[in-house]
């Protein structure tokens, strides 16, 4: 994985001036006119800043060094290093001059090569991970928009059925109440527009910015690409931060029809539209990015075995880990849940459930505590401080598959103790903000909810013992596609969904009982490779760590088998 480090970066020209009045000038002269100005400020030294170390770049060919500007102090040189401290270009009478003494003096390729991969970096992340983002976003809002305006239709027409079925001293209130919709509406659909509005500018603002980037990235003309790498900025940091939106629940009007005199009194108010507030957060960042090139099926995948670690259960189903990878657990056919260690693998503690009972699925929050579901007992509990507490208890309800969402929210997958029905319950506090159980028409997404996991894109993604598939829904709940196996590469047997995650490219990791493979599809169910091999045996619970290390826990044997890609 790549770490993200400060890098120093030339300045741009505000900084450059100085506080001195700006000028306007040609784009084409910026490149020269920058360079030939750095020497006018102090070189202070910045000792807490880090310096670059690039070996191996060649961002500059001798035949261009002659597009270099020259050094007005110097004019025999030309500017072919730069100088780390002061954040300036420098040339060798610079150097020898001792303005730069005791400074990290690098060869100016190295400078240029550092600044296209961070612009490199950034396009990427912004073309795979974020602009795809605001895009599942306004998808979601215009499927809000249509359905409030579906809902206000219905009353409309609902309120217009009434008003047929009256006498005349109904005809008032009909029309009274046809304004208020007809108002309520409007606000609805202006707080909607805003927010599409809003977003639609975020998301035009991403792409213009990568359409901006692959500008520079393409730029033949030398010269200007890097004064163009020189004042690049990464507005990355201001497009994670996503403001804050919200979800319109348009109330139900459920009409009757009474006698005259309790006429107004029985028919009620028109329900005012509820909004729900979506909290701003920050997107994770995309840590590892490859070329979009290696997802084809027909691509070559070799995964290593790195090791096992042994759990001591007779049937080991769950496995998971925390974001930050440094938290395991482990649980099987037992009441205890196993703690091991990310250095050594050893086993650091053992937490039995609260009732004695066989944990049905096990998650760990952002901020590491574990949290495990109780089927027998029907309740949600969480372990602080080596103490088991409960969290939530149903009554009706089963809670089967759990997980910890990137804003450090649960989805809870539940099923009716009567196995009638299943859902997707969403928790933020203890409180419930969210049930996914149906698609736009009203049939069931989920006949036994198995494993349930949430994307980097915030799809949340179901894993459905009965089914045989692996259902994908927005944040809010909208179907997006199910995943019935590879139907091109036939297997032994059917397939068979179990375990599921997700890595720091959005692909979803499945894996399949039966079969003893992992499949790997991308975000859109395009499935793209088997993990086979390293001699997986019945391949259950599944989770990821910050290395993209993937954790297998195998059902029939004793075993979490850890396994890294080798491209």
């Amino acid at each position: 994985l790549m770490e993200e480090k400060p890098v120093p970066k030339p300045r741009t020209k505000e900084q450059m001036a100085g506080g001195r009045a700006k000028r306007v000038m040609p784009e084409a002269m910026v490149f020269f006119h920058n360079w030939s100005s750095f020497h006018g400020r102090s070189h202070r030294r910045r000792s807490s800043e880090p310096s670059i170390k690039k070996e191996h770049l060649h961002g500059i060919r001798k035949s261009q060094l002659h597009t270099l500007p020259s050094c007005p102090e110097h004019p025999s040189y030309r500017y072919d290093q730069y100088c780390q401290q002061c954040e300036v270009p420098a040339c060798p009478g610079c150097v020898t001059s001792g303005l730069h003494r005791g400074h990290d003096v690098q060869n100016i390729s190295n400078v240029f090569d550092l600044m296209r991969e961070i612009v490199q970096k950034d396009t990427q992340e912004l073309d795979m991970f974020i602009s795809p983002f605001y895009d599942t976003v306004m998808s979601d809002i215009e499927t809000t928009h249509k359905i409030v305006v579906a809902k206000h239709q219905e009353r409309k027409k609902m309120i217009v059925e009434v008003g047929k079925n009256l006498h005349k001293i109904v005809d008032n209130i009909t029309q009274r109440y046809l304004k208020d919709e007809n108002e309520m509406e409007a606000d609805d659909l202006k707080q909607i527009q805003s927010l599409e509005m809003r977003f639609l500018r975020l998301r035009n603002q991403v792409r213009m910015t990568v359409d901006e980037n692959h500008q520079i990235l393409t730029n033949n003309d030398f010269t200007k690409f890097i004064g163009q790498l020189l004042n690049y900025t990464s507005k990355n940091q201001h497009f994670r931060d996503v403001p804050e939106r919200f979800e319109m629940v348009v109330a139900d009007f459920n009409p009757s029809i009474p006698e005259e005199g309790e006429l107004c009194e029985i028919i009620g108010s028109l329900g005012i539209t509820k909004t729900k507030s979506i909290d701003r957060y920050r997107l994770p960042i995309l840590r590892k990015i490859t070329d979009k090139s290696h997802k084809t099926a027909s691509s070559s995948h070799s995964y290593h075995l790195l090791g096992k670690i042994r759990t001591g259960f007779t049937r080991t189903a769950r496995v998971s880990c925390s974001q930050d990878g440094d938290q395991l657990y482990v649980c099987g056919d037992s009441k205890v849940i196993k703690h091991f260690s990310k250095e050594k693998f050893e086993l650091i503690e053992e937490v039995q459930t609260l009732t004695g009972n066989e944990p049905f699925d096990i998650t760990v929050t952002k901020d590491g505590v574990l949290v495990y579901t109780d089927w027998e007992d029907g309740s949600i509990n969480i372990v602080k401080g080596g103490k088991v507490e409960g969290l939530v208890k149903l009554t009706e309800w089963k809670p089967q598959a759990i997980c910890c969402t990137y804003t450090n929210e649960l989805l809870v997958a539940i099923k009716m103790a009567d196995h009638t029905q299943s859902k997707i319950v969403r928790y933020h506090d203890c409180k419930v903000t969210q049930e996914i159980q149906y698609n736009d028409s009203r049939t069931p997404l989920y006949a036994n909810p198995a494993f349930v996991e949430e994307n980097k894109n915030c799809d949340i993604i179901v894993s459905d013992w009965t089914n045989q598939v692996v259902v994908v829904v927005t944040r809010l709940g909208k179907f997006r596609f199910s995943y019935t196996g590879n139907l091109q590469t036939s297997k032994n047997k059917k397939f068979n969904p179990f375990g599921l995650a997700t890595d720091s490219q959005s692909h979803i990791l499945i894996s399949d009982c039966d079969n003893f493979v992992v499949h790997l599809i991308d975000k859109n169910g395009q499935f793209l490779h088997y993990i086979e091999g390293c001699h997986l045996q019945y391949p259950w619970g599944l989770c990821i760590d910050k290395l993209n290390v993937l954790f297998v826990a195998e059902c029939y044997s004793n075993d979490v088998k850890r396994i890294q890609s080798q491209k």
